[in-house]
């Protein structure tokens, strides 16, 4: 009965225990839990911290001493509460972090702002920071961004390269290249992300890189950097372009341009180029790490207006090429077409004409002097032989017409028919010297002769030339030249040359080119080159490579030109080329560019007479020791010469 009551009364206490005991394990559990949550969000926050300090670090130390305005751009496209937090506490981490070093705009999204040079996205994924607008004016098309995109939803490892991979491939479809991007990855780390252009053998496409990451501790980066954004210094792998040329001495030389062109799909050797656009493009592609492929189309290269473009502009219109040289002018108004590079050489565009001589080829012989001149030689000739002859029977000269002509020919005169009285010998030493006067005079003005053609005068400048009535030979029509005096004709360089030289007596031809290009056919046709050109150029022709509208290459280009332009390179390089373009050979005809005759010019001949003096004085001093040996000189001299 005892035992009975016993486990009544125990069973009915022991539901009340496990209750009791249910409730302390149920508080122990929430108090786990909560204390878990805290924890958990304070490591989510010290991870928040983290990633803020590794963007303040890299816009401290690689964009503060650039520039001193940073635009701040941030989306969250479908985030949680949680993400959009985390979101909002790493901007303000890094807005407060970077006060004393850069003034922070932050972009609001509006219709009148366009992007900065330098821009910091801070985007929840790949697909917020797709959703971006970029707005450019005109004026900004042509300049270098730089920008970092922090993604602040943590990443997996796993996922982590796709990310960066969308996010690269859309800054390359808007033709930015300079791009870094910063993650966190599921353990904490954060990690600065970049890549390389082309994947391996050379196919299309990006392969990411791993760049730098942070400590979690101390926040600095584990590796050297000494570059944020290493794609700028365009290493590309030994990869293939494809590069369009036209055929301009001595800009870009084709050797082999008298036989038959290559087609315009077929590659053409560098051992068959040379020239100052073809040497810089061989130091670009040494520098910038890629190979040549170079393509010459048949026609010239051209651009006529919007969607009219042939030659290399037509190539690089299509997608074939990625660059055209071949001294490609960056002065045509339409040059906003395509992307263009900074100018590496200037020359004068000019008009080129035909000098024609007076008188032949050999008539400036017989007119050296003026008839001024000519008057008064006739006029003293005349008194000479009226004198002689009115003092002939006073003067008893047996010879005296004779004597006078074979003293003005310049032979000398017999002793015996010299006269005998003091007079006459002054009279004829008198004569003597007025004639030596003359000829050294005509010698003189005939060497100039040889030396200065005498050319038909010529117009100085544009107005002249349509006074003139000269057509024009060209490949289109221009806006200087009127278009009834101008002569459409599909022809290059070197075929406009000749069509202007060989032109008829009577017809009035001219065409276009550069000076360069002008002295180099002259110097290779020095014998039989008739073409000048008129003083007055047309305007400052600036030579550049041109790309692709937004071409990514195209700022390590010119960083590359104005690096080989400061180190002299290129000077060095034109002097190669164009040392041939002195200014006598472009316009022997003018006197004002003509070197003056100067003592200098005579040092040749001054030295020849020095040796010739030393060697006479030589000769003399052995004859008279020769003389004063009693022979022993003599005979040793006999013995040496002897056969």
């Amino acid at each position: 009965m005892r035992l009975a009551i016993l486990w009544l009364f125990s069973s009915c206490l022991l539901p009340a225990a496990q209750i009791g005991l249910w409730v302390w394990v149920r508080a122990e559990d929430s108090g786990r839990d909560l204390l878990l949550s805290r924890l958990g969000s304070a490591q989510y926050g010290l991870n928040t911290r983290r990633l803020a300090n590794a963007s303040s670090y890299l816009t401290r130390n690689y964009i503060a001493d650039r520039i001193n305005t940073l635009v701040v751009r941030q989306s969250c496209v479908q985030c949680s509460q949680e993400l959009n937090d985390r979101q909002r506490q790493l901007v303000d981490h890094i807005l407060a972090s970077l006060a004393p070093d850069l003034s922070v705009l932050m972009h609001r999204g509006t219709a009148k702002e366009s992007s900065w040079e330098y821009t910091l996205f801070v985007v929840n994924d790949h697909a917020a920071y797709r959703g971006q607008v970029f707005m450019f004016p005109d004026e900004l098309l042509e300049r270098e961004f730089f920008y970092i995109v922090v993604v602040s939803a943590v990443q997996s490892a796993r996922f982590v390269n796709q990310t960066v991979e969308s996010i690269v491939n859309f800054n390359l479809q808007m033709h930015f290249v300079n791009v870094v991007v910063l993650a966190q990855l599921e353990d904490g780390t954060v990690a600065a992300y970049s890549y390389k252009l082309f994947k391996p053998n050379c196919r299309p496409g990006v392969r990411v890189l791993r760049i730098n990451h942070f400590d979690r501790i101390t926040g600095e980066p584990q590796q050297s950097m000494p570059d944020l954004y290493p794609v700028r210094k365009g290493h590309l792998g030994d990869c293939p372009f494809n590069v369009g040329a036209t055929h301009l001495p001595p800009h870009l030389i084709y050797k082999r341009h008298k036989g038959p062109p290559p087609a315009s799909n077929e590659s053409v050797p560098a051992e068959d180029l040379s020239g100052i656009d073809w040497d810089l493009l061989q130091l670009l592609a040494q520098a910038l790490r890629f190979r040549i492929q170079l393509y010459m189309p048949q026609e010239p290269s051209q651009i006529f207006g919007e969607g009219n473009v042939s030659g290399c502009f037509k190539q690089l219109a299509d997608g074939a090429v990625s660059i055209a040289i071949g001294g490609l002018s960056g002065s045509d108004k339409r040059r906003s077409l395509f992307s263009k590079s900074t100018v590496y050489h200037q020359s004068h565009f000019v008009m080129v004409v035909r000098r024609d001589r007076y008188l032949g080829r050999f008539g400036p012989l017989i007119l050296p002097f003026r008839g001024k001149v000519w008057g008064a030689i006739i006029a003293i000739l005349l008194l000479a032989v009226l004198s002689t002859c009115a003092l002939r029977s006073r003067l008893r000269l047996s010879h005296p017409m004779e004597n006078l002509l074979v003293v003005i020919v310049g032979n000398p005169i017999a002793e015996r028919r010299l006269p005998g009285t003091g007079f006459l010998r002054y009279l004829l030493a008198s004569w003597l010297l007025l004639t030596l006067v003359l000829r050294c005079a005509y010698q003189a003005r005939l060497f100039d002769v040889l030396r200065l053609s005498r050319h038909r005068p010529l117009p100085e400048d544009l107005s002249g030339l349509v006074r003139d009535n000269y057509t024009m030979v060209a490949n289109g029509y221009h806006d200087f030249y009127p278009v009834e005096l101008t002569s459409r004709q599909p022809l290059d360089f070197a075929a406009r040359f000749e069509r202007v030289q060989g032109a008829a007596a009577g017809e009035r031809l001219t065409t276009i080119a550069l000076v360069s290009n002008l002295a180099y056919w002259n110097h290779k046709h020095r014998n039989t080159s008739r073409l000048t050109f008129v003083r007055q150029p047309i305007y400052m022709y600036h030579l550049v490579l041109y790309f692709p509208r937004g071409f990514f290459l195209r700022p390590a280009v010119d960083r590359k030109i104005k690096q080989l332009l400061s180190a002299g390179v290129m000077a060095h390089i034109e002097r190669r080329y164009m040392q041939y373009e002195d200014k006598r050979s472009v316009a022997s005809n003018d006197p004002v560019l003509l070197r003056r005759i100067t003592r200098s010019i005579m040092n040749g001949a001054y030295r020849i007479h020095g040796l010739l003096t030393l060697l006479a004085t030589g000769v003399f001093l052995l004859e008279f020791l020769a003389g004063r040996s009693n022979g022993r000189l003599r005979r040793c001299l006999d013995w040496m010469h002897q056969p």
